[in-house]
This record gives C-alpha cells, structure tokens and sequence, in this order.
C-alpha cells in the first residue's frame, strides 16, 4: 500500500508544468525513478503511456550476468556451453532487435547471434548458449565479455547494452618425466601419483598424476588396444592438447578416448631417460608391472624412452624391477 501511495503522489507531482522532472517524459530525470518505483510496487500500467504494460522492470533482464565454460566437454572443436535466459521487461511498441557479441570470438561462440522481441511476443522468454571454443594451445583461464545490444524504434524506451562477464577454462596441459629415481616399488599407483604432484614440475595448483598401466581395477587404459574401452582412473583427458614441461613443446592432442594416436609430435622429454609405463604397443595395461608398481626386489616391468614420439614413448623395454628409474606424469 505504500509503494502504491508513493507511486500516486511521484505522478501527481511529476506529471505538473515542471517539464523538467516530468516522468512522462522520456528524457526526464525522473522517468527512470518512476518505473523503478512501479517496478517495485507491483504496477503493471503507467499512467502516463495508456496501454503500456511493465512485466518486471524496464529493459533488457539477463537470469546472469557471469558464467564459465571450459575447453574441456565437448569435442575437437568446441567444449562446454552455458544457457543465459533473456527478457524485456516492458511492452515496446516497435520490434526490438538484440544483437549479441563475443569479445574474443577465439574463446566462445554465441547462439544465436541476434534474437527479436515484437509487440505482440515481448512477454516470451528467449535463450542464447555460449560455447568455449576447443583450441590446441597451453593459455590457461582467460576471461571475455558478451555484449547484448538492444535497438528498437520505439523512441520511448530506455535502451542500455547488457554485458556478461565470461570466464573459459583451459583443457590443454604439461607431460613431464618426473625428477627422481625409483625401483619398482613406486607405492602402488597412489603412491606414484602423490609422487608427481608433489613433484617441482608439476604446475602450482595442480594436481598431477602417474602415467602408469595397471591390473584391471587400478588404472586401465584400455582393454582393446587403443580403443579406448574400460577405462579406470585414466590420467590423459580427450581432444586435450599436451606439452612438454617448458611450456612450449607441444607433445600431441588426444582422442575423443583420452589416448595419443602415435606417432605424436615430439617426446615427453629430451634428451631420452628410461620411465616406468607399464603400457603394451597400444595402451594397454602389461602384466609386467612389478606387481602393480609395489615390488622392487622381483620380476620385470615394461618401460619407455622419454624422447621416442612413437610406441618406443610407451613400450620399448621390459627391465628388472630392481632398477633405478623415472616415470611419466600428467598435470590434470
């Protein structure tokens, strides 16, 4: 009841010779004041435009206006998207038209790129996505704008862009050969993965794990040489692009699997060192794997060459487990 008083008296007041801070005037002062005031009372007309309606509040409504998208979840090209809802909170008299722009058309694409409200569908709800873009470079979290920016011949209407303040996450990330020497009792693979994330190569922040093959119910992955299938706590990511530990050297992007396709682009590590994998030619777990990486004072292991950019990265060997060795880690 008060709002509906305040309301009364502001337009019995506003609406007198004083042009100046008339709210029937578009370029009042106070015509802001005065559907904000209706905004929040609960009124639907305005005694100043017959037949106006105010849904909400006047202007271009966003349901956000933050949101994140990451690199990773969809394919080779794109990856997560994040749904914004829109809706104009006043009837317009002319079609209103929204054209929406990314910042940085290399981060995210938006759908669809325009959307119209018309006097008779102004009530409706409309929806746009923005979808990160799946680029193969090492660039980290950035951030980006999306701009919404309304027109209309409606001259009565107080037009504003909208903006949405967007953060993208990256997908691609380092490989690297860990810094120490180990026999065949690595811990178990939990124990290895502790050692790569408390490892100084391993990004600040981050955790790392071991790329290690294992008996079926510890780290798989694969079953069927380089399919893909039965995977179990698998390190690498899909469509995510790796590099080495100087930022710089790009290793190789994987599959929609999570594994390499060889030959890759370069090794792990130059020069050559011998790693602890654990890996058959094409993936799969090897049952030379000095009892799931917890024996170091019997039977052998299959290991890799650091500096090989073909099955030699995974597969080259089969040594003791009694012998001094490094192993590949994976920042996730």
């Amino acid at each position: 009841m008060f709002f509906r008083t305040l309301l009364i008296g502001v337009l019995f007041l506003s609406c007198s010779k004083n042009s100046y801070n008339n709210p029937c005037d578009p370029e009042s002062k106070s015509f802001v004041m005065t559907f904000l005031i209706m905004a929040v009372s609960g009124e639907e007309k305005n005694a100043c435009f017959p037949g106006l309606t105010i849904k909400e509040n006047f202007g271009l409504l966003l349901s956000a206006t933050t949101g994140r998208v990451s690199e990773h979840g969809g394919n080779a090209a794109y990856g997560s998207s994040f749904t914004f809802k829109l809706n104009f909170g006043s009837e317009p008299k002319e079609n209103v038209n929204v054209n929406i722009v990314v910042s940085n058309p290399s981060y995210a694409t938006v759908s669809p790129t325009s959307i119209v409200w018309t006097p008779d569908d102004w009530k409706s709800e409309k929806v746009i996505s923005v979808t990160a873009v799946n680029d193969t470079l090492l660039n980290g979290t950035r951030e980006f704008i999306i701009r919404l920016i309304p027109t209309s011949a409606d001259n009565n209407l107080r037009l504003q862009e909208r903006f949405i303040r967007m953060q993208i996450q990256d997908n691609d990330k380092r490989l690297f050969v860990n810094s120490t020497l180990t026999k065949g009792n690595l811990g178990g693979i939990a124990g290895a993965d502790a050692t790569c994330s408390s490892d100084p190569k391993c990004p600040a922040g981050s955790q790392c794990k071991a790329i290690l093959g294992a008996d079926s119910g510890i780290r798989v992955a694969t079953i069927t040489g380089g399919v893909g299938d039965g995977q179990v706590d698998w390190v690498l990511k899909p469509y995510a692009s790796y590099f080495q530990s100087d930022n710089l050297t790009p290793i190789g992007t994987t599959n929609g699997v999570s594994l390499f396709t060889l030959p890759v682009l370069n090794g792990i590590e130059s020069p050559g060192v011998t790693t602890w994998t654990g890996l058959g030619t094409s993936w799969q777990s090897d049952p030379n794997n000095c009892t799931n990486w917890s024996n170091s004072i019997s039977g052998n292991a299959i290991v890799g060459n650091s500096s090989s950019n073909n099955v030699g990265l995974i597969n080259n060997l089969n040594v003791a487990c009694t012998s001094d060795l490094k192993f590949y880690c994976a920042e996730q």
